[in-house]
């Protein structure tokens, strides 16, 4: 990326502005528009007009942690993922574009406790895999699935027939929907729908499925080039399938829930029924085996119990 040679005397807005026009053909559309979304949203109102050379520590930190405590909608605190975002963001802009000023900017990245993963319970689980099992369309077939893979809800409804290998009992999951904010001024819509690559390498993933479901699968084949949710050349979007999932919940009595949920409770099943984390990690698509372990490891009160009954043998 160019340097700025006139950086003392420019503004924060116009570091943002060239940052954002200077990366676009760099970053996923995904990536892009959460950028474009923070900056306007957040960064540019409180920096609009300071000038680089003014920047500090003090001024930057003070921004974070008003942000921290106050930043999101109704003057609730932001989300640990959109603050993580926006420090990034704002160390990027920063050493790109301030390299002939002769100062250190050190943001102070805050600390979260890590959210408690909601997972169904065996009950809840059971009710549900029950109500899908019976009269089950290609909207329950796709809830089955998550169930048994733990995919994700954009990978999900992106997946088409041509990823499902019946014969050797495998899906491809190689590209995934989201809502992005449209960034486009030419658009009249605020948001659109894009189909693209996963969030990361590694959730670009072939997970095997079980007999059971290869077998379910058979019974809905449809051509390679429709989408499976729908066995026609039409998808359905994350939020709407979300809708129908929330329906089935009230149906079966479950409290509500996110289908995200899905996927934890499929890695904490899997944890307890004794799957390696290594294994899991690559299941799920996660970049880092120690994220899975930090997030899904976690062994109760029975299993600790075991494990010190062993240190006592022979006292």
């Amino acid at each position: 990326m160019s340097k700025n040679n006139n950086c003392e005397s420019q503004t924060f807005e116009g570091a943002i502005k060239q940052f954002l026009t200077n990366t676009k053909a760099k970053l996923k559309q995904s990536t892009f528009s959460r950028y474009t979304f923070i900056c306007e949203r957040y960064i540019l109102p409180y920096f609009k007009q300071i000038e680089l050379k003014n920047l500090n520590n003090d001024i930057i930190n003070k921004f974070i942690q008003d942000k921290i405590e106050n930043g999101g909608l109704k003057g609730l605190p932001l989300s640990a993922k959109t603050i993580s975002d926006m420090v990034c963001l704002l160390k990027q802009i920063i050493k790109n574009y301030c390299k002939s000023i002769d100062f250190d900017i050190n943001i102070i990245k805050p600390c979260y406790k890590q959210q408690e993963i909601t997972v169904f319970s065996d009950i809840e689980y059971n009710k549900l895999k029950t109500y899908l099992s019976f009269d089950t369309d290609n909207k329950k077939l796709g809830i089955i699935i998550a169930m048994l893979t733990g995919i994700r809800i954009g990978e999900l409804c992106a997946l088409k027939w041509e990823n499902i290998d019946l014969e050797n009992g495998t899906i491809f999951i190689n590209k995934t929907i989201q809502r992005i904010k449209n960034t486009d001024d030419t658009e009249e819509n605020k948001t659109k729908i894009i189909i693209d690559v996963p969030k990361s390498t590694t959730s670009i993933r072939i997970i095997p499925i079980p007999q059971i479901l290869i077998n379910k699968l058979k019974n809905f084949k449809a051509h390679n080039h429709t989408y499976l949710l729908t066995n026609t050349e039409n998808y359905i979007e994350p939020r709407i399938y979300q809708r129908h999932f929330k329906h089935y919940l009230k149906i079966c009595k479950i409290k509500d829930n996110k289908f995200h949920s899905l996927r934890h409770t499929f890695a904490t099943m899997a944890i307890s029924k004794g799957i390696d984390v290594k294994t899991l990690s690559i299941l799920l698509g996660h970049a880092d085996v120690g994220f899975t372990m930090k997030r899904y490891v976690h062994p109760n009160m029975e299993h600790k119990r075991e494990q010190i009954e062993k240190l006592a043998i022979g006292f």
